[in-house]
């Protein structure tokens, strides 16, 4: 079955409706999105994404990762690959977006989150392993091990909202 992504220009604008294998082979701006998992203990998981992968086999990776599909808004996918690859049903919060403009991939990334205590059963087509790593520990990870092209660019911004101080 055909796949198909929106490509958009940098300011996220619709361009067309593209096949997903084009929008690759192309190397064309489309939608994707990253939504990070975090615990009670505001420990984020991280996974080991699967060797079955095309693009990024064997990576540290967020607990999703996703494409908009063409007629999906960006919650819309976020909340049916957040479900797909872990098994929760959560409505994850938004925190932005993103020019991701390196890699095979080039994409408007919607960065979301959740946070839950829920059991995650992983999809053994999207990643084999996963683990709680607190906000050290995933630096440290980050830096110093293989990973998709788009987890830093999402943890560096998930870490900037986390920082900010509350408005009274």
């Amino acid at each position: 079955m055909v796949e198909y992504l929106y490509h958009v220009d940098k300011k996220d604008k619709v361009i067309a409706k593209i096949e997903r294998n084009e929008a690759h082979a192309l190397k064309l701006l489309h939608r994707g999105g990253v939504v990070l998992v975090f615990d009670s203990e505001k420990r984020v998981c991280l996974t080991n994404r699967s060797p079955l992968k095309t693009i990024f086999p064997n990576c540290v990776d967020s607990a999703c990762s996703f494409h908009v599909k063409f007629g999906q808004t960006y919650l819309e996918a976020a909340e049916e690959e957040l479900f797909e690859e872990t098994k929760i049903k959560a409505k994850p919060k938004y925190l932005g977006k993103s020019l991701l403009d390196r890699g095979p991939d080039r994409m408007i990334m919607a960065i979301f989150r959740i946070d839950t205590d829920e059991k995650i059963l992983l999809d053994p087509t999207e990643a084999t392993s996963y683990k709680f790593y607190n906000s050290d520990e995933a630096d440290k990870l980050i830096k110093t091990e293989k990973t998709t092209s788009w987890l830093p660019m999402a943890w560096k911004l998930t870490k900037i909202k986390r920082q900010r101080p509350k408005l009274t």
